[in-house]
């Protein structure tokens, strides 16, 4: 009886001890150290110099895994947009929102050419006309004040976003001419001409010539693009097991090996591979699919290939990674599903027979 009891309170002790999701309630934006100093941004995109932000975790009942971003405004108002019924915007948001360089970070490093791109967003400067006409009228150049707001929640999670409550600025903000581009990121493996080779500045003009999905539209956070990968016996023969596949993860910034921040990928370990070949709706033949969640981490996903494959691929980054991927070449748009959250749409190839 004794150990019956011991057992059952040793159970008790666990099943308390299990994570129990609360939604929070209250969430803290740190004031910068440098606010008041001059911080330039920049109109060069390849610019990667960063500010920072910092906050803590809310309290979500346990220690989470979260994503942190930021939100500027230049009013200190931060409303979000309204729509009509047919999902026209009717009034626009009076903030944007700015990428954490590393989301699970709350040490938040921000790019100062996003800085920029949002401030001439919501100046409403679109274009080179727009931005001679603003400083031929006298626009603000130097010395503005911009307001900040942390974000956090846990991909996947209802209910676990969060704007901090509290607002906090930089105060001596300098505006530089950026206006909003299709963002890119890499794919990393057996595909093309070189298989795996390094994702840093040195292979930047073949990462973004030849291995680069774009935003089919600006800001939608979807990248999308068709490849050839490769045999799998003339890239790993000899291989056994899940080895012998045709392997392949994605890098949104070319920033070198070891890096799982930058990296969405099958799994968190390294020279771990996910066998897929047999996930596909159709084998290799033209037209099939398979879509799978991805995280960030250094695992490869893995394909079994007779003959090397033309694949449209897309990654979405909207809310938790998500990998798309169809046999054959595909044009690729941006449309939402049942939820209302966007989604690849793969439409018919180009030479349809």
């Amino acid at each position: 009886m004794t150990g019956v009891a011991l057992a059952a309170g040793v159970s008790s002790c666990v099943d308390t001890e299990k994570p129990v999701f609360q939604e929070p309630t209250t969430f803290t934006v740190n004031a910068p150290a440098l606010q008041n100093e001059y911080l330039a941004t920049t109109g060069d995109m390849e610019d990667k110099s960063t500010f920072v932000l910092t906050c803590s975790q809310p309290d979500y009942g346990f220690a989470a895994k979260a994503n942190y971003n930021a939100q500027m405004s230049l009013t200190g108002e931060f409303k979000d947009e309204v729509k009509d019924e047919d999902g026209a915007v009717v009034t626009p948001a009076t903030y944007v929102t700015l990428a954490n360089q590393d989301v699970n970070n709350a040490v938040m490093q921000l790019r100062t050419y996003n800085l920029a791109v949002g401030m001439c967003s919501l100046l409403g400067i679109d274009s080179e006309e727009a931005w001679d006409e603003y400083i031929a009228d006298g626009g603000q150049v130097e010395g503005f004040k911009v307001y900040f707001r942390a974000t956090c929640e846990i991909a996947g999670v209802a209910g676990s976003f969060i704007a901090s409550n509290n607002v906090v600025t930089y105060n001596n903000v300098a505006l530089s001419y950026a206006v909003p581009t299709a963002g890119m990121i890499y794919i990393v493996g057996d595909v093309g001409e070189v298989s795996f080779a390094t994702p840093d500045e040195t292979n930047k003009e073949i990462y973004q010539r030849d291995y680069a999905l774009i935003e089919p539209e600006i800001g939608c956070k979807i990248y999308a693009g068709t490849f050839t990968l490769r045999a799998t016996e003339e890239v790993h023969a000899g291989a056994t097991g899940v080895d012998y596949t045709t392997q392949f993860r994605f890098f949104t910034e070319l920033v070198g090996w070891d890096k799982p921040a930058y990296e969405i990928a099958s799994a968190e370990g390294n020279f771990y591979v996910e066998d897929i070949t047999g996930a596909f709706s159709d084998g290799a033949n033209l037209g099939s699919t398979w879509t799978g969640n991805g995280v960030n981490g250094d695992g490869n996903w893995g394909i079994y290939l007779a003959e090397p494959t033309e694949v449209t691929i897309a990654v979405s980054l909207v809310d938790k990674p998500k990998v798309y991927i169809k046999v054959g070449k595909y044009d690729v748009t941006i449309a939402p599903d049942a939820s209302g959250i966007n989604e690849p749409v793969f439409n018919e190839p180009e030479a349809a027979e």
